[in-house]
């Protein structure tokens, strides 16, 4: 409150088309879409990783950098409107995304060696960091196919996941293991990579090995979830005010990259469009 009464607030807004189709209970990254901000598709040298930051890639609004000035930046407001297309009644994770290794090839069943001359720009402890699988071109998926990949946890020591399951969707921009057809490990619609036993978070990808051929590309995108929301009735907006709802305020990191990954719920995702706002303080 003495935030804004001095004038130390900022307020953004965001329009997305996700001109995808795909089926019910599918995790999908509207970064990837077209509308505001401008998509950003991890299109770069194969399997070299690279940061992402609001100053060079873009991303949704949220404040200028505070902490040279001693400040940090707070989630004040998310909301959220659909527009048009069919309504999509499902969750979503505002989220912070950090990293990315591009042009993993699903037909290639060696181990893939990544690599990365950067450490992450923000969380670089690897805490709360989570990974996910996007499709950068659809794979077939049948027969529902395994791979397994090595990394560097929270606490710099290299680890091997356990065996993930893709799905049998082919739809860019949908997550590889996070839609309604995959077996995922644990059982579940839950749309990250599953760590090692134990793992909280991960610092970087050594490597990725299929164990089936199939066709397509993935990009294993480095994210820290900030908030969540949901739209419940159609024409409705969406409030999250984390301070009243949680009694909480999430930080969000000076130059973050600001996007959000979707789940359509019961209805498959179809020219579907959302407006929204994000409100921040800092202090």
């Amino acid at each position: 409150m003495d935030a804004e009464e001095n004038g130390q607030t900022f307020i953004g807004s965001f329009r997305k088309t996700l001109t995808a189709s795909t089926g019910n209970g599918s995790w999908f990254d509207v970064t990837l879409s077209a509308g505001n901000p401008l998509p950003f598709y991890y299109a770069s040298s194969p399997l070299f990783g690279m940061p992402l930051s609001q100053s060079v890639n873009g991303g949704m609004p949220h404040n200028p950098p505070v902490a040279d000035l001693g400040y940090k930046t707070y989630l004040k407001t998310l909301t959220v409107s659909p527009t048009g297309g069919n309504f999509c009644m499902g969750p979503m994770i505002l989220m912070d995304y950090l990293f990315y290794y591009p042009f993993i090839d699903t037909s290639n069943t060696d181990e893939q060696f990544l690599s990365q001359t950067e450490e992450l720009p923000r969380y670089t402890d690897g805490q709360g960091v989570s990974v996910m699988a996007v499709q950068m071109a659809g794979l077939l998926g049948i027969g529902n196919p395994t791979f397994r990949f090595t990394y560097i946890n929270q606490n710099n020591v290299l680890k091997t996941s356990p065996t993930q399951t893709c799905g049998s969707a082919s739809i860019t921009g949908q997550l590889a293991t996070g839609n309604n057809s995959a077996i995922s490990q644990p059982n579940s619609n839950y749309p990250f990579l599953t760590l090692a036993p134990g793992d909280t978070g991960l610092r970087s990808i050594v490597s990725v090995t299929f164990n089936q051929a199939d066709i397509g590309l993935l990009a294993f995108v480095l994210v820290k979830p900030l908030e969540q929301i949901i739209l419940r009735e159609t024409g409705t907006t969406a409030e999250r005010t984390p301070a009243i709802d949680f009694m909480d305020l999430p930080i969000i990191a000076d130059d973050a990259y600001l996007s959000i990954l979707l789940n359509s719920g019961q209805t498959a995702i179809n020219t579907v469009s959302y407006i929204g706002t994000i409100q921040t303080v800092w202090g």
